[in-house]
């Protein structure tokens, strides 16, 4: 009963804990049991890599600071990028251990994911999109496949010009991007009214800077463009030939909506609205209609549209 009684921790006689401690020795705590059984079974493990110090001193908002790692923002420093490697090198020695467990891990987790991932198509115009993921494959493909079945002649000339009705087009890959550059992020994507062109914009580097690109769907190629680095938002015009896109400034801010004529090789486009006030972030949009185009600047506490004839911006700015 003693013996029970201790066990619980809710003893509160101390000759019962003085005659019976000897059954129960004491425990060594959980820290210090998983500190023991790796000294005793887990093999020397390299020492972790120390970064170099570099003295840099950073002043902002009147406060200044000493940052010893700042050459760490040079990712093409040869220095950074060996000491990354030894900590890849040293993070692969320390989990050595658990490398068939991370393999079971993995294999049960991929068993339980569909081969083939793919969305809902979704009805625009003549067209169904959607998105999937191949087999075997990281990264989405948007594609879209006819929604109307033509006969005869039309159907001719239509399966001559964009496939025949319900055979995948594949518009963007992004697993062809990455396989090229390394690495890939697509942040918007815009088709334009009438279906031939696909406006996105695009990240290779991990920077967060998207450029903008356009694609012809009808030849499968990227229209020459002058490059356009930090865009965020896109919106086509009714003419499928003009396309609206916001910018950001130094900060990362989206503060300018700008206008551009497919094949124009104007290096400076058209400024079409300027959000001045630094608290405030803008974003474009089209109406379902296609005739305008909404304007939209946003703050942490307040928010305004404006809304612009396309038809109107296009023979004034464009």
């Amino acid at each position: 009963m003693a013996a029970c009684r201790l066990l619980s921790g809710k003893l509160t006689q101390k000759t019962f804990l003085s005659s019976n401690s000897y059954l129960f020795p004491k425990l060594a705590s959980s820290a210090l049991f998983s500190t023991l059984c790796r000294r005793q079974f887990t093999p020397a493990l390299p020492q972790p890599p120390a970064a170099k110090k570099v003295p840099f001193t950073a002043t902002a908002h009147g406060v200044t600071w000493k940052d010893p790692y700042h050459w760490m923002s040079d990712i093409n420093d040869p220095d950074f990028i060996s000491y990354l490697n030894q900590e890849n090198s040293y993070a692969e020695a320390f989990m050595q251990d658990t490398l068939n467990m991370r393999r079971i891990l993995y294999s049960e987790m991929v068993s339980r994911i569909p081969s083939k991932i793919s969305t809902p198509p979704e009805r625009w115009g003549p067209w169904l999109y959607y998105q999937c993921i191949p087999e075997g494959k990281e990264y989405p493909v948007l594609c879209r496949k006819s929604a109307i079945e033509r006969k005869g002649w039309a159907a001719t000339v239509f399966n001559s010009f964009i496939g025949g009705f319900g055979r995948d087009q594949v518009l963007l890959d992004w697993n062809e991007i990455a396989q090229k550059h390394g690495y890939v992020h697509v942040g918007t994507c815009r088709v334009s009214p009438d279906h031939s062109f696909l406006a996105y914009t695009l990240d290779t580097t991990g920077n967060e800077q998207f450029q903008l690109q356009i694609k012809n769907l009808r030849t499968n190629s990227t229209i020459p463009q002058p490059r356009v680095q930090g865009v965020v938002s896109l919106a086509w015009a009714q003419d499928s030939c003009t396309l609206f896109y916001t910018i950001c400034d130094q900060n990362q801010r989206p503060y300018r909506v700008l206008c551009t004529k497919i094949g124009s090789q104007s290096v400076d486009d058209a400024i079409i609205h300027t959000e001045n006030d630094s608290r405030f972030c803008i974003d474009i949009t089209s109406t379902k209609d296609g005739k305008f185009v909404t304007v939209n600047s946003n703050s942490r506490t307040s928010s305004e549209e404006g809304t612009y004839c396309f038809s109107c911006l296009v023979s004034l700015w464009c």
